[in-house]
């Protein structure tokens, strides 16, 4: 497998399709290697917008970022993701997690790592145009696709604890560490992946290891700062049960709202969020600053034994994401690669 260091980016889907295929446009003209495009909330359809960036481009990677096995059946799942990869040419890949936020829908979610496993099974034999017979599972099934495929899609597991991480090393093409961007975290990950590895006999050339990121560039770091606090706020909150694998402290005053709120997804202002989190806590799950800060820290990311970033832009105030993927991309990417 390539391991050129790549370089993608995170849509929201918070724009119109037209305005989506136009973003996605000028970020394959910056020279950006990927577009993951969430399925989750009620935010557009994944599918559609995978399909108004295909049709905007010729040569950038598009991938769900991430979608997951609840709330549409892995058969549906392959189909789709075969058919933005006719569309596109040969550019899809499929990320997959194990669903957050379905709550509010009434879905549950057995078993995540069993469902991912099944899934990523399905996927891979149903794209790579074979028939999948399951007589017992959570996805029972005996079928194929009624179309030929182009070829077996490429799945990535998302992953921050230990169990999916270590599934992603055993049965995935590619990774996606989430979140974490200091050497602690991403070492704490890749010891994970590398037990799934070793389960299957498998190496880390068999494996594109992602580092998704939350990046914030300005050339007034305070603004970068709290562009970025409410993300790295709310990453406390889902990394709760690993925060002390990955060496992270929590000051007194901030657990303490923690404590107080129910460790609830934070609703408050950014600047507030930002007032409670040290420059430690910040540079645990986020990369933020000047150009040269954020050259160096991702630098160090990359070092770390990374295949491929993907940014999650946040836009200080006053500016717009595209603000961001356009400065990140003249300032910042030339010196990674």
């Amino acid at each position: 497998m390539d391991k050129t260091l790549r370089i993608g980016v995170a849509s929201l889907v918070e724009r119109p399709m037209p305005e989506l295929a136009a973003q996605a446009t000028r970020l394959e003209s910056l020279g950006y290697d990927q577009i993951w495009v969430p399925d989750e909330r009620l935010l557009r359809n994944v599918y559609v917008a995978l399909a108004a960036i295909a049709g905007a481009t010729s040569r950038i990677g598009i991938a769900t970022g991430v979608t997951n096995p609840y709330t549409r059946h892995p058969a549906m799942t392959a189909a789709a993701i075969a058919t933005i990869d006719e569309l596109s040419g040969g550019r899809a890949s499929l990320g997959l997690g194990a669903g957050g936020g379905l709550d509010a829908f009434g879905i549950d979610r057995p078993s995540p790592v069993r469902a991912l496993r099944e899934t990523t099974a399905i996927v891979r034999a149903l794209t790579g145009g074979e028939r999948y017979t399951a007589r017992e599972g959570m996805f029972a099934m005996d079928a194929a696709l009624n179309f030929t495929p182009l070829r077996r899609i490429p799945v990535y597991l998302a992953a921050r604890g230990p169990k999916i991480l270590r599934l992603a090393g055993e049965v995935a093409d590619g990774v996606v560490i989430g979140g974490f961007a200091r050497p602690a975290g991403i070492d704490y990950a890749r010891r994970q992946v590398a037990e799934g590895l070793d389960r299957s006999g498998r190496t880390w050339s068999d494996l594109d290891v992602v580092s998704w990121l939350y990046v914030s560039v300005d050339d007034d770091v305070e603004r970068a700062r709290v562009a970025v606090a409410k993300i790295v706020l709310a990453s406390l909150v889902t990394s709760r049960p690993i925060l002390d694998r990955l060496g992270v402290e929590l000051p007194g005053p901030l657990r303490d709202h923690l404590d107080r709120t129910g460790w609830a997804f934070p609703q408050l202002p950014a600047r507030e969020a930002a007032a409670l989190l040290s420059p430690e806590l910040l540079d645990s799950f986020a990369v933020y600053g000047t150009p040269e800060d954020c050259v160096r820290r991702l630098r160090e990311i990359r070092d770390c034994g990374i295949d491929h970033i993907t940014c999650v832009l946040f836009a200080p105030e006053g500016s717009t994401v595209d603000d961001v993927a356009e400065r990140l991309a003249e300032s910042v990417l030339p010196a990674l690669r």
